[in-house]
């Protein structure tokens, strides 16, 4: 797949540097909901950065952060109509590419963070990287958003206490299946809605990517964290299959700094994730952490939303959870 040549030359320009003569100044626009102050937003700046250093200047990736060129959903379908040249988002808007690619945002999928971050960055590509590849978008690296947990108004302890709650989960099938598991009312939001939908008692409470909602400040009105950490969101810096194709090699070669510098994303992302939460406990805001028979409990409750995931999503989808199970296997626990 892409993402293996990728890594290697991206390991080639680290070893040469600015040394290797560019054959023309290329100019790619890269559009993102991330602010440019968060994490996210700072990594594709740094990236940019190395990519225009090492080019020696003749490789630019213009940075359309801060929702500039729209939704996630809008950017993506831009980027596949070679409209933008350069997708970073969220696992969310890759559904509309094809719904196999809920599935590694499914409950309970990984036995721990190690073992996700393996899968993610050592199996990923050769699981989803075609798929992408014939909706119009090439892979460059895959983008950490992180595990969800659950902000609500009231305690959550156990999965009995969100009967008769509306929950507001992410417009996807892996989200959609696990609420019908908890046996809660799933209500499909987009994120700029969820503050004030909180607000007016629209929903009664939201899950969301530990870093992301506590950015947006979702504690300050749903104040009880719970740390399920129930799914991983991840994410793709995709190019648009148009502007691959009229790439050099060489231009190539030095977008592969993206999947380089992926795993650093992770690293901090995970990190910021423990940070956060001791924070928040610091604010005397009440965070619950499961003990080992709570988390099991949630666990179970959530038992064959995978089922479900693929079923609804048709396709490749049992082949897609296939590689998946066996890329589990092959990174252990």
């Amino acid at each position: 797949m892409k993402f293996k040549v990728l890594a290697k030359a991206a390991a080639i320009v680290g070893l040469f540097g600015g040394a290797i003569p560019a054959s023309a100044e290329t100019v790619l626009k890269l559009g993102s909901v991330a602010p440019s102050g968060s994490p996210w937003g700072k990594w594709a700046a740094g990236v940019a950065a190395k990519i225009e250093e090492v080019s020696g200047g003749e490789m630019e990736v213009d940075l359309l952060l801060d929702a500039q060129a729209g939704d996630e959903q809008t950017i993506l379908r831009q980027t596949a109509k070679g409209r933008l040249d350069i997708a970073f988002v969220s696992n969310v808007p890759m559904t509309l590419l094809s719904q196999e690619l809920a599935i590694p945002s499914s409950a309970y999928l990984f036995d721990s963070a190690e073992q996700g971050t393996c899968v993610t960055y050592e199996h990923l590509s050769d699981t989803l990287g075609e798929i992408m590849e014939g909706a119009g978008v090439v892979p460059l690296t895959w983008m950490e958003v992180g595990h969800y947990v659950l902000f609500s108004k009231e305690p959550l302890a156990t999965p009995a206490d969100l009967k008769g709650l509306k929950l507001r989960i992410a417009p996807t099938i892996a989200d959609a299946a696990l609420a019908s598991a908890w046996e809660v009312q799933g209500v499909p939001m987009g994120t700029s809605d969820t503050i004030p939908a909180l607000q007016t008692g629209t929903v009664d409470a939201a899950t969301f990517p530990t870093v992301f909602g506590i950015g947006i400040g979702t504690h300050k009105v749903a104040p009880h964290v719970t740390v399920t950490n129930h799914a991983r969101l991840i994410g793709s810096v995709a190019v648009s299959g148009r502007t691959w194709a009229r790439l050099s090699e060489q231009e190539k070669q030095w977008l592969g700094i993206f999947t380089s510098a992926a795993p650093k994303l992770t690293e901090g992302i995970l990190g910021a994730e423990v940070a956060l939460l001791s924070k928040l406990e610091g604010a005397g805001v009440p965070v619950k952490r499961l003990n080992e028979a709570e988390n099991a409990a949630w666990k179970a409750a959530a038992s064959g939303v995978m089922d479900a995931v693929v079923a609804e999503a048709g396709g490749k989808a049992q082949d897609v959870a296939d590689a998946l199970v066996a890329a589990k296997a092959a990174c252990g626990s």
